[in-house]
Parts: structure tokens; C-alpha cells; sequence
């Protein structure tokens, strides 16, 4: 006995639904999508079991009843001008009507997206469980048609229905601007089993696109406000995971890229409970490699293993620069995995900072992303830093603690110190208005892209010490060359996390800061100040042989205080302008170094 639903359309869509008995009492489902539309399109169907019936296998294996009273999430490909069609047994009395497919979405597929052989089968039960089914490409009993992909019970029949609903999470932020992308994310893991939360931003909750995940079977969460930041709403992700149990989960990135979920997997490995997708565009075939993780190393050996380990998933290499250690820091980054490049003597920061410049430029790396050897940063943001760079064509970007949401337990007196480095940092480099100040000017968890790498590989000004850190700031404003931050977490609670001391450190950095700003900008900070002090002892000057004229009364102590005024702020302008002419100089540049 044959059955024929009616046709169900969406879009240029079609599915139908054809219903036969077989041999044994079993009948077989098949469902044949159509589209009329000129490209590939990925399709994603929903077809109930009412409880009256039981999916089988060829093999007449029935999973003990757990196949029934829900319903099959079926995702895949359909070509232009084509027919592709999944089918499916079932065992039961057959007194139950047809139940008509559902089309739950349809997504057009750039020749950049992966078309898979056969289509993917969920089984979503009642409770929302799901399990994801096999789909091997066989002939079906009692059927003379030639063979076509058909979905059996897994190998594991007593496998609990909720082993799937258990895995890794993927979490994703939908916004106004990746709706597709987003539902090629849902499409793509739902396919490899991995349950999907969704938030959302800048939308509103009745929003089509977040209906449209909805229905591939994603969770779609209301977030905390309409302008929640994006770490609040990637909390809100993690806590849900946490709360349904799921042992972790990973964050797509804002503007949702595919997703290489083998080596996001094995930087899972070394997370805590989330981490960061790692896109697939990273691992396309490429004479040149795209992400190079840079690691100054200065006697790390007790922490340089764990560091190559973690920061691995996301680089295509990673480069230690051992700069003279005293002890096997060579040895243990090789054994991780590492190029190793080795200073015969200790040559400082700056001096680590700028052969990893010259490696990667002979690497012609796209993205150059530099970490500490102690542990403090964090590699899982390193997707972060990489992705910031490509949306917002910025040369530098720098993992900041002072941007967005503020985690990092800086200790007191380190942070008073930042305090005042990063403020003379930004006045030396003329930025008056706090909106365009660098809020992090000696984070050293920083991404920099080609043309970055290129031009610090060349330059010869950058010092050897701690201080490299601030004149990278002052090449970029040189050079001009673009400067952006991202909320980042730095730990203090490492083993080995400095290997100078805080004081050595900060006076460092303000004597380079100091020499930056007197040969760097003399005019406004030498020149301006001994113009306003002259211009002050003049006036006083003035005003005092005024009052001697008019009242003969004289003040000589004051008088000669503001001569004096006049004679120093004087000085400091010739002086100012004697800087500024000789700035220019090839000798007073190399005294930089």
C-alpha cells in the first residue's frame, strides 16, 4: 500500500514525503527535496514518528522503542535542477496517518562551503534529547530502486538517547549583520551532534533569524539587556552549559566563520571549561602560514612546555626565542613542539621582541601573535586578537586588561605604577583626548599583521629592554600604522611571572619614556612649558617695575625670581628648538637603542 503526501514548499523548496510497504510489516519512508533555484542550497527538514511507530534498521534492529514519538532532524545538501532523497524503515501497525515533513530553513551555499556526500540525521525526542543517527548509502528491502542514503540505528543501541545533548557545547552571539553565517554554524554543528545556545545582540526576540535557529534545533537564550556586552553574553552561554550539565563549550567568534572543530577540539584539551573557535579559514592550504605564535623566553624552563602546548591549537608555529637562558628552556620548547630560535647572550625584551619580528617576516605570517613565556597570557583568546585584526584592518592589536569588562587581579602597586606609565605614555605620543589614548600601553599580549611585522623587522630604534613595549608605540604612531585593544585576562598568580623586578621595571620604562619624550616630541613637551614660563616671568617682571614707577615701591627678591623665571623658561625654548633641529640627526636616532 502506497501513501503520497502533499508537497510541502518554502522558498524555491519542495519535499515530498512517499510512504511503502516492505517486506516483514516495515514500511519505508523516503523524503525527496527539490529545489527550482539556480545554486546549491543547504536544507534542513523535520519529519515526525508518532509513537505508534518504531524506526528500524535494515537489519530489523529497533533500538528497544527508544526511536519513537519524535521526530527526525534532517540537514543537507540539495544541487540545482537535482533531486536528493533520504529515506528511512519503520515498524508499527501503519494505522497512524502520514504526517507531513516540515522545512525549517534554507540557506544558499557559497562555493566556498563544504557539500557533504550524505545528508546528517538527528533523532530529537520528545523531552528535546537528541542523537545523531547513521546515514549509509544502501538498498532498502522489498525495493527495487537502486540504493540511496538511508538512516539505521547506531551501533550502541543502549546507548542513553541523551549521550549527544551531553557533548561540547556551541555558543553563538547572533547579530544584525552574521544571520547567515550563524545558520551555517547551527547547520554544520548540529551535524557533528554538538547541542547550540544562542543570544543574541541588537535584535529583538520575536527577530526572524532568531526563529530560524529555533527551528534548526538551536537553544535561543534571552540575553541579560539590549546592550549587553559580548562578554556578558558569552557568560551568559557558559553558565547555561553549565547548568544543562555539558562538560564545556565553544564560543564562536562575532562574525561566525566556520569553524575548525579538530583543532578548536584540541585546544579544548588544555581549557578550563570554554574556549574560543578556532576558524577553519586558518588552516586553508597557503604557501605562507597564517597565525605565528611568538614567545620571548628568558630561563622559562618550568613554564615554556605548558605555554607551547596551550598556544599550539592556534598557530600554524610556534616560534620560542630562547634569549640566553641559563637553563634548558632550549631543550623543553623543542621537545613541545616548537622552532626554537637561541641568543648566545641574553640580549633583553626588546631584543626578543625584535628577532621574532624578523622570523615572522621571513615567515611572511599574516598574524603574528606574541605571548609570555611565564603563563600569564592566555592563548584561548588568541581567535580574539586574530579576528579583531582581520574585521578592523588593524596593524596592532593589543590584548588589554583595561578594556571592556575588567577580570584581571592586578595587583596595587603594579597597577598605580601602569597608571602613570600609560598616561606619559599617551601624552608623549600627543594623544590629549582620553578617547584616543592606548589604555594598555605595556601589555605584551599583542597580534600584529603583515605590514606591522614588515616595518618593525626593520627598524633598528626599538631598544633591547622593557621599554621595547612603548617604542612599538611609538614606531606605529610614527609610521602610522593602526593601534587596536581587546578585553583580555593576564594571571598573576604564576609560578615565574616576571623575570625583573616591578621597581627595576617601572623606572625603566620611565627613563625610555622620558628619552622617547624629549627626542621625540621637544616642541610640545620641552618647548610649550618654557614658553608659558617665560611668558609668566615677563609678566610678573612687568608688573613688579610698574608698581616701582607709579608707587616707587620695590620688591627685588620677587623681581629676581621672575627674571629668572623669564632667563630658564627661555633656555628651555632654545634648548626645544636646538632638540627639535637635531632630532633629525641619524646619530641622536641611534642613541635610542
Amino acid at each position: 500500500m502506497k501513501h503520497d503526501s502533499a508537497h510541502t514548499q518554502i522558498d524555491d523548496v519542495s519535499v515530498t514525503k512517499t510512504v511503502v510497504d516492505v517486506d516483514g510489516g516495515r514500511r519505508f519512508v523516503s523524503l525527496a527535496v527539490e529545489t527550482q533555484g539556480s545554486e546549491s542550497v543547504a536544507v534542513s527538514i523535520s519529519d515526525s514518528l508518532p509513537a505508534t511507530e518504531t524506526l528500524t534498521g535494515r537489519d530489523r534492529r529497533a533500538g528497544d522503542g527508544t526511536f519513537s514519538g519524535g521526530r527526525l532532524a534532517i540537514e543537507g545538501v540539495v544541487e540545482p535542477g537535482e533531486s536528493a532523497t533520504v529515506g528511512y524503515l519503520v515498524e508499527g501497525p501503519g494505522e497512524s496517518a502520514v504526517s507531513d515533513p516540515t522545512v525549517d530553513g534554507v540557506v544558499p551555499l557559497s562555493g566556498d562551503d563544504e557539500l557533504p556526500a550524505t545528508p546528517t540525521v538527528r533523532w530529537v525526542s520528545a523531552d528535546g534529547d537528541t542523537t545523531v543517527l547513521d546515514v549509509t548509502t544502501a538498498s532498502v528491502p522489498g525495493r527495487t530502486e537502486g540504493p540511496i542514503p538511508l538512516v539505521s540505528i547506531p551501533d550502541d543501541t543502549t546507548a542513553d538517547a541523551t549521550d549527544a545533548a551531553r557533548d561540547v557545547a556551541i555558543g553563538l552571539v547572533l547579530t544584525p549583520t552574521n544571520g547567515d553565517a550563524a545558520i551555517r554554524t547551527v547547520l554544520r554543528a548540529s551535524r557533528r551532534g554538538h547541542p547550540v545556545l544562542v543570544t543574541s545582540s541588537g535584535l529583538d526576540e520575536n527577530d526572524e533569524p532568531l526563529d530560524t535557529l529555533a527551528s534548526l534545533g538551536a537553544t535561543v537564550l534571552s540575553p541579560p539587556s539590549r546592550r549587553a556586552s559580548q562578554a556578558e553574553l558569552n557568560r551568559l552561554l557558559s553558565r547555561t552549559a553549565r547548568e544543562r550539565g555539558l562538560p564545556g563549550i565553544v564560543l564562536q567568534t562575532r562574525d561566525c566563520p566556520r569553524i575548525d572543530y579538530d583543532r578548536t577540539s584540541a585546544a579544548f584539551q588544555h581549557a578550563d571549561y570554554e574556549v574560543v573557535a578556532i576558524p577553519e579559514q586558518w588552516s586553508g592550504a597557503r604557501d605562507t602560514p597564517t597565525v605565528v605564535v611568538g614567545i620571548p623566553a628568558y630561563n622559562a624552563a618550568d613554564s615554556i612546555a605548558d605555554v607551547v602546548d596551550r598556544a599550539a591549537p592556534y598557530a600554524d608555529e610556534v616560534v620560542v626565542v630562547d634569549d640566553g637562558s641559563r637553563d634548558d628552556t632550549a631543550g623543553r620548547a623543542r621537545e613541545a613542539g616548537a622552532t626554537v630560535v637561541v641568543h648566545d647572550r641574553n640580549q633583553g625584551y626588546g631584543g626578543a621582541l625584535k628577532t621574532l619580528f624578523r622570523e615572522a617576516a621571513d615567515r611572511d605570517a599574516a598574524h603574528l601573535v606574541v605571548v609570555d613565556a611565564d603563563g600569564q597570557h592566555d592563548p584561548g583568546d588568541i581567535p580574539t586578537l586574530v579576528e579583531t585584526q582581520t574585521r578592523d584592518d588593524a596593524d596592532i592589536v593589543i590584548g588589554s586588561r583595561y578594556v571592556g569588562e575588567r577580570r584581571s587581579k592586578i595587583p596595587f602597586v603594579r597597577s598605580l605604577g601602569l597608571a602613570v606609565i600609560n598616561d606619559l605614555t599617551n601624552v608623549s605620543l600627543g594623544n590629549l583626548r582620553p578617547s584616543g589614548w592606548v589604555r594598555d600601553t605595556q601589555s605584551g599580549y599583542r597580534a600584529y599583521g603583515r605590514r606591522a611585522v614588515r616595518s618593525l623587522a626593520s627598524d633598528q630604534t626599538i631598544g633591547n629592554n622593557m621599554g621595547a613595549s612603548t617604542d612599538i608605540l611609538y614606531h606605529a604612531h610614527r609610521n602610522r600604522l593602526s593601534v587596536a585593544e581587546v578585553g583580555t585576562t593576564i594571571s598573576y598568580d604564576v609560578a615565574n611571572a616576571s623575570t625583573q623586578g616591578s621597581l627595576s621595571h617601572g623606572l625603566d620604562l620611565v627613563r625610555n619614556i622620558v628619552w622617547t619624550v624629549e627626542y621625540g616630541r621637544p616642541l610640545l613637551i620641552v618647548g610649550l612649558p618654557g614658553a608659558i614660563t617665560t611668558l609668566l616671568g615677563v609678566c610678573v617682571t612687568l608688573l613688579l617695575l610698574a608698581q616701582y614707577v607709579d608707587a616707587g615701591t620695590f620688591h627685588p627678591i620677587q623681581l629676581g625670581i621672575a627674571i629668572m623665571f623669564a632667563i630658564g623658561g627661555t633656555l628651555l625654548c632654545i634648548t626645544a628648538l636646538m632638540m627639535h633641529v637635531l632630532n633629525g640627526h641619524p646619530t641622536m636616532k641611534r642613541l635610542g637603542q
